[in-house]
């Protein structure tokens, strides 16, 4: 099998040298969940499988949920998620402080990011109360409504992922909770996107439809294209922001 590197400076452009080349049969990427639902107006039309290393928003596979109303990826059956989407992280959110009998106060971000997460966390029966246990947080730091966070100090803190650099106050303990037990910068899903598809031709696949069917099965992934019980971590924040893997949250 022969790779060929598009690198992160015109996914869209990678995505239509990929389709044109009749002897792509997967296309690996774009990271960010904006630049894989663009790419997908690309590969979907051609049926070109793409697998999404660490794409989470939920619109990328999902068009039900909250944060897809907003023009969702016309995937068409050809995109697969190699992580956790936002939703099914929050679900996991709410169902481990539900297991310890915790509630939560949320605070979320007035911004599309914050919204949504909120939304997704309210669709997860967050349980939340005013004399809360914890401190949940949804939200980047630029977003109106963040500043709140600070003022819960000395509650524990569990944040999403995108509240890097915020001030949250002093002495009290933080976790983000993300779709990782491994630090993906190391190009972990990445990889593990490229071993299905390696997997789909050594077991004789040849078409882009046959390497799709293969790597959804060997995944597994559901129907929409999402991983079937995907990790979810809690990641322990220090002081720096710096982040270590804690404990998952079983699905």
């Amino acid at each position: 099998m022969r790779h060929v590197a598009h690198g992160e400076g015109d996914p869209v452009r990678a995505a239509e040298a990929a389709v044109t080349d009749t002897g792509s049969v997967a296309f690996i990427g774009p990271f960010g969940s904006r630049e894989v639902a663009e790419a997908i107006e690309v590969t979907a039309p051609a049926g070109l499988p793409l697998l999404a290393p660490v794409a989470t928003w939920a619109g990328v596979t999902r068009d039900d949920e909250p944060g897809c109303e907003d023009d969702p990826a016309d995937h068409r059956g050809t995109v697969l998620r190699m992580v956790a989407r936002d939703t099914a992280v929050a679900l996991r959110l709410a169902a481990h402080l539900r297991r310890r009998g915790e509630r939560a106060r949320l605070i979320a971000g007035r911004g599309a990011y914050g919204s949504q997460i909120e939304g997704q966390l309210r669709l997860a029966e967050l349980p939340a109360a005013g004399d809360a246990d914890v401190v949940v947080a949804a939200g980047v730091p630029e977003e109106p409504g963040m500043e709140a966070v600070r003022g819960t100090a000395p509650l524990p803190l569990i944040a999403f992922d995108g509240i890097q650099g915020l001030d949250v106050g002093f002495e009290r303990d933080v976790w983000v909770v993300l779709p990782f037990a491994e630090d993906p910068t190391h190009g972990v899903e990445a990889a593990r996107a490229a071993r299905l598809v390696a997997g789909a031709l050594a077991a004789g696949a040849s078409t882009r439809a046959e390497v799709l069917a293969a790597c959804r099965a060997a995944g597994p992934f559901d129907e929409h294209g999402d991983p079937i019980d995907p990790p979810v971590w809690l990641w322990r924040a220090g002081p720096d922001w710096s982040l270590r893997p804690e404990s998952p949250l079983p699905g």
